[in-house]
């Protein structure tokens, strides 16, 4: 670094001997000396240090000078009244004559150091400026009030081409955040610093200069040097399209509109409604009528339907119309006497009765079943269901569930497999089978997924007939921590990734993720493993599951989020699960040929997931023609007899795989 120093005093500049000695040491030090006002006036513009007789003609006007243009300024002072002069002017550094070398040297290499500190700090400064500039994420800096930065991406969303124009159009920075419920900023919340502060995952709406709304994750880091905040936005607009969409297509009936049954279920399950009354309507011979006049006179039958039940109930608030799949529509009330909602259910039943649905020249008669439910000791959509089975054997236009209804030869049946289950558990007749999961670029096997099975006199038993059971007899758990035990064992020296169901009444359990550390003591299966875990409406506290993927991520374990696309998933929650894999339900994938919807459905879940950096995995993959939509939908693994069926072993290195599409 070049330092500028201009000595204006006559002793030293007589001082020969001071002035060489002053040349050697200050090695980085350009001196120079003079008394003339017009010499030290023509080089300001090069000066850093100014040291300076107070009695040198107007001393203390060329001070000021200085002072405006950055300039350091020494006074030698040599009695009382020059330093009361130097005060005056607020310049409070000064040298005593008589005038030492060593304090002199000491003075101007202090100033040279003060001055290498303050480039060294802009260029640090300058630095950051230029990288947060560059980075995609909109930055912007704040005291709380004022934009003190604003970095280009941030301005450009805005369509502002400077920092004082932000600030003159937005007097206070909340101001540019639109106020709305579910978002930091809300009519109810404004302390926005405070609660950035506390929480890291919160929400804002901008409108940008297109005047479209756009949707970030705020997060703010705490500069304490200078007490403001750097704040940065991640644009996640296109992920809650995303996943207003699925929840879209996943929760309304793609023909009539209304929402759906996975809909009712997400309802109950987060307590949304408090439903006391519950009707299950089926459509009488339906079937007959789509073979007979074809799909597209009964898609308008189902949608005729729907609009006589509508009528029957527009004027009741506490009562909701769903349409479930087929032929089948729910009624819910809330907060509704019997007597009333029975009354309902009876005028509903009558006017589809009494209205002929006249399409395409055809005139068609259809006749209504209903199964009703006031229980309030089990489920309403089972035994409404119950109701209605029941009522179609008795050919009753509707039946109220009562107890004697409930299946008896359901329980015996499961008595049977309990004691079944039992025996396996006892001689070790829980079995592991393996299914490849292929990947759909290389076509080559990339891992497996571990499948339990169960040993009956030399039957392999598919867990269809006894996995229900085994929940219901406590005994779901133990099944678990066998398969986990096996299958480690097998992949112990296989270098494949394998995933393991699990469920939340396992994660629960808090002696559970104690055995899984224990087993991965005992097997090398690090960075092997994938739990695979169905999101269903069993699940209680979200922090018990998320803090559970956090702990066995952290051991090296990958995640999959199990039957993604039934219903069940809470879309809220998965941007904070941290999981590696989306698992698409088989129900979609195995119609995503026939069905228009279900594969626009799939389609919207790997965009989806792509968005969220994870890859997808189409299980239930049939035939050839399913799996060329799931490869040209950009699905990253399919999974399904097309490839193989579930195996005793793994057949490591098959190359037959790749075979199948050549």
């Amino acid at each position: 670094m070049h330092f500028d120093v201009l000595i204006a005093d006559d002793e030293i500049i007589n001082d020969k001997k001071l002035i060489k000695s002053m040349q050697k040491t200050l090695k980085n030090v350009n001196l120079s000396f003079t008394t003339n006002e017009e010499e030290i006036i023509s080089k300001l513009l090069s000066l850093n240090l100014l040291i300076i007789n107070i009695n040198t003609q107007n001393s203390i006007s060329l001070a000021k000078k200085c002072r405006n243009e950055n300039i350091d300024v020494i006074f030698i002072i040599d009695n009382t009244n020059t330093l009361d002069i130097a005060y005056s002017i607020e310049v409070f550094d000064f040298i005593y004559k008589p005038i030492f070398q060593n304090k002199l040297l000491f003075k101007i290499e202090h100033y040279v150091k003060i001055r290498e500190k303050e480039k060294e700090i802009l260029k640090q400064k300058e630095f950051s400026s230029i990288i947060l500039n560059n980075i995609a994420t909109p930055i912007f800096l704040t005291d709380g009030n004022s934009f003190l930065f604003a970095n280009k991406n941030f301005l450009k969303i805005l369509g502002f081409e400077s920092l004082e124009e932000i600030n003159k159009s937005y007097p206070c920075v909340s101001g540019i955040f639109e106020k709305r419920e579910g978002f930091l900023f809300s009519d109810k919340k404004n302390n926005w610093l405070e609660s950035l502060e506390t929480n890291n995952n919160l929400k804002v709406l901008i409108k940008d200069y297109k005047n479209k709304e756009r949707i970030y994750k705020i997060q703010a880091n705490y500069l304490k040097q200078d007490g403001n905040y750097l704040i940065f936005l991640d644009d996640i607009t296109h992920e809650v399209e995303y996943k207003n969409e699925l929840i879209k297509l996943l929760y309304t009936d793609n023909l009539t509109k209304k929402p759906n049954r996975a809909k009712l279920i997400d309802e109950l399950q987060h307590n949304e409604i408090n439903i006391n009354s519950l009707a299950i309507i089926d459509i009488n011979s339906f079937k007959e009528i789509n073979d007979f006049f074809g799909n597209k006179v009964g898609d308008l039958v189902l949608i005729e339907i729907t609009n006589i039940i509508e009528k029957e109930i527009k004027e009741l608030a506490n009562l909701k119309l769903y349409k479930f799949p087929s032929d089948t529509y729910c009624i819910t009330g809330e907060n509704i006497g019997k007597n009333d909602f029975l009354a309902i259910i009876k005028n509903i039943v009558s006017a589809i009765y009494k209205q002929s649905i006249i399409l395409e020249q055809h005139e068609i008669d259809t006749r209504v079943t209903v199964g009703i439910s006031f229980s309030t000791k089990n489920n309403k959509l089972i035994t409404a269901d119950l109701a209605l089975q029941a009522a179609k054997k008795d050919n009753k236009d509707y039946l109220v569930f009562y107890d004697k209804l409930d299946n008896l030869q359901e329980y015996e049946n499961n008595m049977k497999w309990t004691k079944k289950l039992k025996n396996a558990l006892l001689e070790d007749k829980i079995i592991v089978y393996y299914q490849p999961l292929i990947n759909n670029v290389t076509l080559q096997v990339d891992k497996y997924e571990c499948l339990v099975r169960m040993i009956d006199e030399d039957k392999v038993i598919s867990p269809f007939f006894f996995l229900d059971i085994s929940k219901k007899s406590n005994q779901y758990t133990k099944i678990t921590r066998i398969v986990i035990d096996k299958a480690f064992k097998k992949f112990d020296t296989l270098d494949y990734e394998f995933s393991i169901n699990i469920s939340y009444e396992d994660i629960e359990d808090f002696t559970f993720l104690d055995f899984i550390k224990e087993k991965m003591k005992k097997y090398n299966v690090k960075n092997k493993v994938v739990f695979e875990i169905l999101e269903d409406e069993s699940i209680k506290n979200y922090d018990i599951l998320i803090k559970f993927i956090d702990e066995i991520k952290n051991l090296g374990c990958k995640v999959a989020l199990d039957d993604f696309g039934s219903g069940y998933s809470n879309f809220e929650h998965i941007l904070k699960m941290n999981v590696d894999f989306l698992k698409i339900d088989a129900s979609l994938i195995k119609n995503i040929v026939t069905d228009k919807n279900s594969l626009k459905i799939t389609k919207t879940i790997i965009e989806f997931a792509k968005s969220l950096g994870l890859k997808t995995i189409a299980e239930y993959v049939e035939n050839e023609e399913i799996f060329n939509t799931v490869k040209k939908l950009g699905a990253d693994y399919s999974q399904g007899y097309y490839f193989s069926e579930p195996k005793e072993t793994p057949e490591i290195n098959n190359t037959s795989i790749k075979g199948k599409n050549e």
